[in-house]
């Protein structure tokens, strides 16, 4: 009788282990690590406070009426972030556009490059 308990004890737990390993894989980070989106597309509804968790403060932060363009660097490309007030006023990116044509390259380096100071002009003398 106990080897009967233990035979289904064992063919119990080994069914449960051969169904889990069907299940499928948990979801894989990317190199950007996680929470940091891959494409400048992921970026679109994030908050201010999302930016300053991913990135940090901008290079540059304009303000035009309700509009604010905020200026990440990188060493490979500048991103510009364009947020507007959603229908209760919060803040939210409505489009990221990377300034060297390639949104994958931009993200990937401001993801594993960090930010670098923007390399401003400065104003010509008159």
């Amino acid at each position: 009788m106990v080897q009967r308990a233990n035979f289904r004890i064992f063919t119990l737990t080994g069914g449960m282990l051969a169904l889990a390993s069907c299940a499928a894989p948990g979801p894989q980070l990317s190199d950007a690590g996680p929470g940091i989106p891959t494409s400048a597309q992921g970026l679109v509804g994030s908050t201010p406070q999302v930016l300053d968790a991913d990135f940090g403060q901008p290079a540059l932060r304009r303000v035009d009426g309700s509009a604010q363009v905020w200026l990440y660097h990188s060493p490979v490309c500048g991103l510009n972030v364009f947020l507007y007030p959603d229908s209760s006023g919060v803040p939210r990116v409505a489009a990221a556009v990377p300034d060297n044509g390639d949104p994958v390259s931009c993200m990937q380096s401001l993801a594993t490059h960090g930010l670098t100071a923007a390399a401003l002009e400065r104003p010509a003398a008159s």
